[in-house]
């Protein structure tokens, strides 16, 4: 039987020929566009929603001016054979808040009234950092410390009702964004030969790329997702994804792939995440010279089969793991399946295999319990 690896990058193979070789060209640029243009060089729409409702089967989306700063998300939802070049944008999941309209409660302490942000999450990004108060999406997450114990630069939010609450925040208020998107780049339903380049994502309340659905020969090439609420990355469901270089840091988990989702990373770096760098209960994934460098107390790699999926496979080729600006060890659990490991190099790590048949090539961990 082929390998993971094989089986998708030989599909994917085809998928890149065909979009490379049919199809129009759409052209999106956030500056100088118009949803109400054509979507050609010369009038380009505002929005990646409104080229990608456009796109047919083997389309390309260009997006402009190279390195912009995209204050949107977009979703593909049953889509077949399109490609996203994004020549470096960003796109941002946070707004810019006013430096005006703020009520000032004491010395050094200012509210906002704001709406309330989906799943009541919130991201308050300052000079650029941001900041999540150590809250995540899972069930420990710490409620926000009271008004007289926050620090400058700090936040709270308390709901007033359901649809809009108070924005608590210690020091200056300029310079302050506000994260109302919930992922950057989503796909759902079933989608077909999708091609995502050059491309970044940040600050959003879930997800930077969210893959949903039963979504087969999707690729992802040289891309960034980072300082979300959930992951930088995740695949759901049946999604089969390639991703060839990418970095995930600063989210809860750099990347959670779960259900029956197949994933390939090659030439990736995980690090600086809150409670996973690595996250994969899904169904088979293979990691290729790729580096997890644990920064934080977030587990290093976290994998294993979920109750209800059989056959969990996890292969690790060349990869690094090891540890950064802190004393302990970074951590390495497999709890479960089949564990190849080939060609790989643990330092100052702890590794534990309870439960799963591990076949071990030319590298030994530092350290196993």
């Amino acid at each position: 039987m082929p390998s993971t690896t094989t089986r998708l990058i030989g599909l994917l193979l085809c998928a890149v020929m065909t979009n490379w070789c049919y199809g129009a060209e759409w052209h999106v640029n956030n500056q100088s566009g118009r949803d109400s243009h054509v979507g050609s060089a010369e009038k380009p729409f505002a929005t990646l929603q409104k080229a990608i409702n456009a796109a047919q089967d083997g389309d390309v989306i260009q997006l402009h001016p190279a390195g912009a700063i995209y204050r949107q998300s977009a979703s593909l939802r049953a889509r077949s054979g399109i490609t996203i070049e994004g020549n470096g944008v960003t796109l941002d999941g946070a707004d810019p808040l006013p430096n005006e309209g703020w009520e000032k409660v004491e010395a050094d302490l200012f509210r906002k009234q704001l709406p309330v942000t989906a799943y009541n999450r919130h991201l308050l990004i300052v000079d650029g950092k941001m900041e999540r108060m150590n809250r995540t999406q899972s069930s420990n997450s710490p409620p926000f410390p009271p008004l007289e114990e926050l620090k400058p630069g700090q936040f709270r939010f308390e709901n007033i009702d359901e649809k809009k609450g108070w924005l608590y925040v210690r020091g200056s208020t300029a310079n302050l964004q506000w994260a109302t998107r919930v992922n950057g780049l989503a796909t759902s339903g079933t989608c077909r030969r999708i091609v995502v380049r050059n491309l970044k994502t940040r600050n959003f309340l879930n997800d930077g790329f969210n893959a949903h659905g039963d979504g087969r020969e999707m690729r992802f090439e040289n891309i960034e997702g980072y300082d979300c609420f959930d992951e930088g990355f995740s695949a759901h469901e049946t999604c089969e994804c390639v991703i060839d270089g990418g970095k995930f840091f600063g989210n809860e988990n750099g990347i959670a792939d779960v259900n029956q989702a197949e994933t390939v990373y090659r030439n990736c770096q995980f690090f600086g995440n809150v409670n996973n760098d690595v996250y994969l209960i899904g169904q088979r994934h293979e990691l290729i010279d790729c580096q997890i460098i644990n920064t934080t107390t977030a587990s290093a790699l976290v994998a294993g089969p979920r109750a209800d999926v059989e056959g969990f496979e996890l292969k690790l080729t060349r990869v690094e793991v090891s540890t950064k600006e802190k004393s302990t060890p970074a951590l390495v659990r497999v709890n479960g399946g089949e564990l190849v490991i080939d060609d790989c190099r643990f330092t100052d790590t702890t590794l534990n295999t309870i439960g799963a048949k591990v076949i071990e090539s030319s590298a030994k961990p530092a350290e196993s319990n």
